[in-house]
């Protein structure tokens, strides 16, 4: 009995795009003196081996510019490889960019039948697959009307249905969940997992780790144009998180800009700012557990005898962290005391800083707001009558590689004891 050949085979493949400085003069040159060079070569893919076995479900990851979306167009026929040999095996449908081939003109309907067409269904098959595109997409309604009036998750509700709507062989998808409700990014993984079932091979693309671990088992890994690993997906998406931690921090906002588009009186206000580690050099990269200083340089207009100062720190996501300094209720300090931190400013240039001895804090990127007001009168939220509140005054980037963890905010030290086989309480 003969083998089944697998869905996917891509052996040596290499793709190197041609990056001309402008789109006419440089390639007539090109055409004209072709012993000359006019272009720079760009190495998207290099060498890339991979094979995927029928009804397996692959995840990709890698960071911006690692050559995943070529990677998919290769395999989906739209792009030819410069090197290389690539082999599929069955009828693939590729949805590498949601709302694709859209008209804002034209109607929802009439987006649905041309969408699907360039998909490869003839006018008949769409039109089998209409009731059942209008349902999934939940867009019965609004389908008579300009798509320019849909808003961002309404399109893509309805590119995904058309999409989706078919039953393909091989399925590749390049980031189509990324936008929508998690309602909707949910009820397309439960379509994937369906067209799946059925026998079908995927290749799935994301950022979001969530999702690829939802839908695949086995994932790879691309860095720099090649495969760096290939695995389970839960052991390559912590290799992908320290690819991610080693390549991107964030840039940090000039000190300057503090003292600028603030909130408040402005009798107090930020001049400056400086994250500092241990060192006291300054630092915007730092490991959970390691020590921080928050130097801040504060101006007032006039002598203040009582002015509270909170400094906040959220992630990048929004997620709040801690608070330092002041607010209502209090915070702890550096022995664990609650209470509010309370200040006196003279006239001129004011020195404060905030020191933290363990900053406990999980990988991932954050940024500080600070608030200072009148702690005769505190609100305990930012309003027009404090002295000063600015959001993103600094920001900074906690790394540890090989324990990403970006799934909590903070780590909390404790101290874990068994005693006669069980759990201390």
């Amino acid at each position: 009995m003969a083998a089944i050949a697998p869905a996917i085979e891509l052996n040596g493949v290499s793709k190197t795009f041609r990056l001309y400085p402008d789109l006419v003069r440089s390639r007539i040159k090109q055409r004209l003196l072709f012993w000359n060079k006019y272009y720079r070569d760009k190495v998207a893919l290099q060498d890339i081996n991979l094979t995927i076995e029928r009804g397996e479900i692959v995840g990709v990851l890698g960071p911006n510019g690692a050559g995943k979306t070529t990677l998919l167009k290769i395999i989906a026929g739209i792009s030819r490889p410069s090197e290389g040999r690539v082999r599929c095996n069955g009828r693939v449908t590729a949805v590498l960019a949601l709302g694709l081939g859209f008209h804002p003109r034209l109607t929802g309907m009439e987006n649905l039948m041309l969408a699907g067409m360039m998909l490869g269904m003839s006018r008949k098959e769409v039109l089998a697959r209409t009731d059942w595109i209008i349902a999934f997409s939940e867009l019965r309604d609004y389908i008579h009307q300009p798509l320019n009036t849909y808003s961002s998750g309404m399109r893509a509700r309805l590119s995904f249905a058309v999409a989706a709507c078919q039953d393909p062989e091989i399925l590749i998808i390049d980031e189509a969940l990324a936008t929508g409700d998690i309602r909707f990014v949910q009820k397309c993984i439960a379509r994937i997992h369906e067209i799946t079932r059925s026998g079908a091979t995927a290749l799935f693309v994301s950022h979001n780790i969530w999702s690829i671990k939802r839908l695949t088992e086995r994932c790879i890994l691309l860095d720099g144009g090649q495969i760096v690993d290939d695995g389970r997906t839960d052991v390559v998406a912590d290799r992908y998180y320290e690819v991610m931690l080693k390549n991107e921090v964030l840039e940090p906002r000039r000190s300057e800009d503090a003292g600028r588009d603030f909130v408040g009186t402005g009798e107090a206000r930020l001049a400056r700012i400086h994250v500092l580690d241990a060192a006291g050099s300054g630092g915007h990269v730092f490991e959970p557990g390691a020590p921080m200083t928050v130097a801040l340089e504060i101006d007032s207009t006039r002598d203040l005898e009582r002015v509270g100062l909170s400094l906040s720190c959220r992630r990048t996501d929004g997620i709040s962290a801690f608070v330092a300094g002041a607010m209502a209720g209090g915070v702890p300090d550096e022995t664990g005391a609650f209470g509010n931190f309370q200040c006196a400013l003279r006239q001129g240039s004011n020195s404060v800083a905030i020191r933290f001895p363990a900053l406990w804090l999980a990988p991932g990127d954050y940024y500080f707001d600070l608030q200072l007001f009148d702690a005769h009168d505190f609100s305990g939220t930012p309003n027009s009558g404090q002295h000063y509140f600015k959001s993103h005054v600094a920001e900074f980037s906690m790394r540890r590689l090989g324990n990403p963890n970006h799934t909590v905010v903070c780590y909390q030290p404790a101290a874990i004891s068994v005693e006669a086989g069980r759990a201390a309480t």
